[in-house]
């Protein structure tokens, strides 16, 4: 009796283990289902939930999201850029450009008010055409390589009207500062300014921010000449997760002239990028295409910044 009882209390207890460990069976079905329905709620939330970020401040924008910025934050930043085919006219030069210590540093005065500074430390030209040059070149500009120091800028953008999230409106002014000198074939030695209307909009996982302005530039050979260019920027921002951002922009500038001084050209380029955020530090790249004769047909960038403060 003793020997049959312990059988049947064995295949029971199989039985049961069974059912539990069966892969296809009742409990395993609702592990999967339960599974699965977890990762569509992940995905749903990953997608739909609100994240913050979209006010920090990129190192080498198109244009800053200047209506989501926090008073006292500050991002100081520095990276390197590489054009192919860049013309400069004034010096008849066209080559391949590498721009080092790339710098950025942007400081928020206030909520939504942005001062930024940007310039290149060092600019090197490989120079694959030389035409005759318009203007007095130093002799290493014709030996198949110049080099010198870039333009800094430095600019304030601000948004008063509306908030971080929908609509918003303000102003973007920037001088830029005769650093370069032109006899080396690369910068023109001017001083430039920039003035122009700045509109944003903010949704929870993307922004958009457009820049429509004029261009006073002073012209580099002619003796009180300036000319008034049409200025254009926009940039759409979106959060991928949670320190992954994608950038989509374009910028540039078109005469208002038919002379154009020499000096003064049309520019303009689109521009796609990502940054990535580890804690304080960001990461970036970016794939650039010219848009016009003088702009550099093709270029890649890449830098670091340092992101601190706020409330």
């Amino acid at each position: 009796m003793s020997t049959r009882a312990e059988a049947g209390s064995w295949r029971t207890g199989w039985r049961s283990r069974r059912l539990l460990t069966n892969p296809s069976g009742p409990r395993a079905h609702r592990r999967r289902v339960t599974t699965r329905l977890a990762w569509v709620g992940a995905f749903a939330a990953l997608l739909y939930a609100p994240l913050d970020g979209h006010g920090q401040a990129r190192r080498d924008p198109v244009l800053q999201p200047v209506s989501a910025v926090k008073a006292r934050t500050i991002l100081l930043g520095a990276g390197l850029a590489w054009g192919s085919d860049r013309s400069f006219p004034l010096s008849g030069l066209e080559g391949n450009l590498l721009s080092i210590g790339r710098l950025s540093l942007a400081y928020a005065l206030a909520d939504r008010v942005l001062l930024e500074i940007r310039g290149d430390v060092w600019q090197t030209l490989w120079v694959d055409e030389a035409d005759p040059p318009p203007i007095p070149l130093d002799s290493d500009a014709q030996d198949g390589r110049t080099g010198d120091v870039g333009d800094f800028r430095i600019g304030l953008l601000l948004a008063p009207i509306g908030g971080e999230r929908g609509f918003s409106a303000g102003a973007h002014v920037e001088v830029k500062l005769p650093n370069s000198n032109e006899a080396k074939g690369i910068g023109s030695n001017t001083t430039d300014v920039r003035l122009a209307l700045l509109g944003s909009y903010g949704a929870p996982r993307w922004r958009a921010t457009v820049s429509l302005g004029v261009g006073i530039l002073e012209a580099p050979v002619e003796s009180f000449e300036q000319n008034d260019v049409f200025l254009y920027a926009g940039e759409l921002l979106y959060r991928v997760g949670s320190g992954l951002r994608l950038a989509l922009g374009l910028e540039g500038r078109a005469s208002t002239r038919d002379r154009v001084p020499l000096g003064t050209e049309d520019l303009g380029e689109v521009v796609i990028g990502a940054d990535y955020r580890l804690g304080s530090w960001l990461l970036d790249v970016g794939l650039t295409r010219g848009l016009v004769e003088d702009s550099s047909e093709w270029g890649v960038r890449a830098g670091w910044a340092y992101a601190a403060g706020g409330p």
